[in-house]
């Protein structure tokens, strides 16, 4: 085996480990990857991570674009500064994680869990691809605030009209006051 291959094998060994029921496996796994430098340099890009159970992980810095993340369980987590551009984040559980400068450009947050997230700012969820059902820091239901390409989309796929705010409220499941407030804060602050 060439040492390029044993790197592959090892790298393959590892994300094989990131998909392990248990934490303690994926803790390693994911320090094991920080110390070989490939957290960081894109090897986990473009990979299935379905359903990881990463709670209380330390990922500050990854690159995890155009990652699945489908379903992950990442409470309570460090994700600071990780590149999330393009992943797929729908249905994740993000409860408590830190969020501090991480990428959420074009990132899907479909349905995700984003309860007492730390350190989230409306400049980086406007960046998102989609928010649509997503449970916001504070607790509430995501109202469309943002006019997401992908909440918009979705909408006109389920032939609602975006332009009619009474139709928008219940496409996102909020009262028309709470629709209208968001997309008047969204006004303001452009």
């Amino acid at each position: 085996m060439s040492a390029k291959e044993v790197e592959m094998a090892t790298i393959m060994g590892l994300i094989r480990k990131l998909r392990s029921p248990e934490t303690k496996v994926v803790l390693e796994a994911i320090e094991e990857l920080r110390a070989r430098g490939w957290l960081e340099d894109g090897s986990l890009s473009d990979i299935p991570l379905l359903h990881v159970h990463m709670e209380g992980a330390d990922l500050a810095k990854a690159d995890l674009h155009n990652t699945d993340l489908h379903q992950a369980h990442l409470q309570d987590a460090n994700l600071s500064m990780v590149n999330f551009s393009r992943a797929k984040l729908s249905r994740a559980n993000l409860m408590g994680a830190d969020l501090s400068k991480a990428n959420l450009q074009n990132a899907d947050l479909f349905k995700a869990q984003l309860s007492e997230v730390r350190n989230l700012n409306p400049e980086q969820l406007k960046q998102a691809q989609r928010l649509f059902g997503a449970t916001m820091p504070d607790g509430s239901t995501y109202d469309g605030r943002y006019n997401l390409p992908g909440d918009i989309e979705l909408a006109k796929w389920g032939k609602v009209n975006p332009a009619d705010p009474e139709a928008m409220a219940y496409f996102f499941g909020v009262s028309l006051e709470t629709y209208q407030k968001g997309q008047k804060l969204l006004a303001r602050s452009r």
